[in-house]
């Protein structure tokens, strides 16, 4: 039960890890060196939404697996609305701060006037699609902590495929630079959500 619960979850955490090493690689050679710098710069502002996103994701999947537990699925089924309703409310919350504040926190986090721009770019676009990436977590936790271990999987490696697609190709071909990539990366969790949303219509 171990292995079959916490291999795919490690193998998930490996293959996003790797797509950030790929994000950097396009970015830098579509782009230039200036924007690997702005895009840098995000990613304290990244990890501090992941958090937040972590906050609703793991304390909801961790109720629904209680619930579950306890052969009360209908009680499992109000807390997964709950943890629906939470993370768009906090994901609204922190993309409004976070957008009306965006240029003094980049600074803050050591952007300057020649990285500013490209930081810019790519999280407006992340932030504008905040919303759809913490419910992506969000669901995803909840199908893995619902028995479906390896189902979370599969929809967390279709979404990096589908990012390593679309970012060369927004970058190189469209010529979007860093918004390129924070619209490749909102799209595949799109992507990766309306996959969550069909298992949970019908499980």
């Amino acid at each position: 039960l171990l292995l079959g619960y916490s291999l795919p979850a490690i193998t998930s955490m490996v293959v996003v890890s790797l797509y950030n090493i790929f994000s950097s690689i396009f970015i830098g050679h579509g782009v230039g060196a200036l924007a690997i710098t702005g895009l840098a710069v995000t990613f304290p502002f990244m990890n501090l939404l992941l958090a937040v996103c972590m906050l609703v994701a793991i304390g909801g999947a961790t109720v629904c697996s209680l619930e579950l537990g306890a052969k009360r699925p209908e009680r499992a089924a109000l807390v997964l609305g709950h943890t629906v309703v939470l993370s768009l409310f906090f994901a609204v919350i922190f993309a409004l701060l976070s957008l009306l504040f965006l240029d003094p926190i980049l600074i803050l986090f050591g952007a300057s006037g020649d990285t500013l721009g490209y930081a810019r770019d790519y999280m407006e676009i992340i932030l504008w699609g905040g919303p759809t990436g913490m419910l992506m977590i969000a669901l995803s936790h909840s199908l893995r902590a619902s028995g479906y271990p390896a189902k979370s999987m599969l929809i967390s490696l279709f979404s990096v495929a589908a990012n390593i697609i679309l970012t060369p190709i927004f970058i190189f071909i469209l010529h979007w630079g860093t918004r390129g990539a924070g619209i490749a990366t909102v799209l595949s969790k799109i992507m990766a959500l309306v996959l969550l949303l069909l298992h949970f219509k019908n499980p």
